[in-house]
């Protein structure tokens, strides 16, 4: 199996048909899984695509009643996945499935990262707001800056990597984080990223997540990563023992 597409779910239920069918036209003839990892949504999202798996093989389901949140959910996906490659895309149907192929491409052009871009050429925010595109401007230079990604879209999480590359920086991932591209990206340092221009939709059906809550906790993800950034950065300490004289 070449890839694997992992998407996190909490009440999206009525996305996942237009999401699953979207997915399988932009990918065509590629030898594909989807994995819809959800944390038990009380809309009953699982339910809904374990009914949808019973009759399509490519699809699974991951119904997680513990440690919930969009980046442990995240983890778990790629971790349970069976392709060479995996890639996270939204249930909300807001990351337009037909950018992945060019994103598929750009990985096995020799890309560790390929990520949906809203800001490269040829992307765009759609129809957002004054207000909202601000809001993802500052984000976006906060994860710039606190981070050092030269990234045009680092708030970016539409991005596809080699399943390999995940199994190194697994165990170092924190799930708590909002944008696990951002703990993925800090982890694996990776040497060559792709950025593919994609147009951010409108959300099918459903709510926005986005609050107060989640924005706190994208700030202190930033801060802990900075942290860790300048640690890692510290030279380590060397000491040298006294040597010895010889006496005759």
């Amino acid at each position: 199996m070449k890839i694997s597409i992992i998407t996190p779910t909490f009440n999206e239920r009525d996305n996942i048909a237009p999401l699953i069918d979207e997915i399988s036209r932009a990918l065509g003839g590629t030898s594909f899984e989807i994995i819809l990892s959800d944390d038990d949504s009380p809309d009953r999202t699982w339910e809904l695509a374990s009914e949808i798996a019973v009759s399509d093989a490519r699809v699974r389901v991951i119904r997680r009643t513990s440690q919930r949140g969009l980046g442990a959910s995240v983890i778990d996906g790629f971790t349970a996945a069976r392709g060479e490659l995996v890639a996270c895309i939204d249930a909300d149907l807001q990351h337009d499935p037909s950018a992945l192929p060019q994103m598929l491409d750009a990985v096995m052009a020799g890309a560790d990262v390929a990520i949906g871009s809203r800001y490269v050429d040829g992307g765009s925010t759609g129809n957002w707001t004054f207000a909202r595109r601000m809001i993802s401007r500052v984000a976006t230079r906060m994860a710039q800056s606190f981070l050092g990604i030269e990234l045009s879209d680092p708030m970016s999480g539409y991005f596809i990597m080699r399943r390999s590359d995940f199994v190194k920086v697994q165990a170092a991932l924190d799930g708590r984080g909002f944008k696990i591209l951002l703990e993925i990206l800090a982890e694996l340092r990776p040497r060559k990223i792709s950025e593919v221009p994609y147009t951010f939709r409108t959300r099918h059906a459903g709510n926005s997540k986005l609050n107060g809550t989640i924005i706190f906790q994208y700030v202190a993800q930033l801060w802990r990563l900075s942290r860790k950034r300048s640690e890692d950065r510290v030279t380590p300490e060397i000491r040298i023992a006294p040597r010895k004289i010889p006496t005759e």
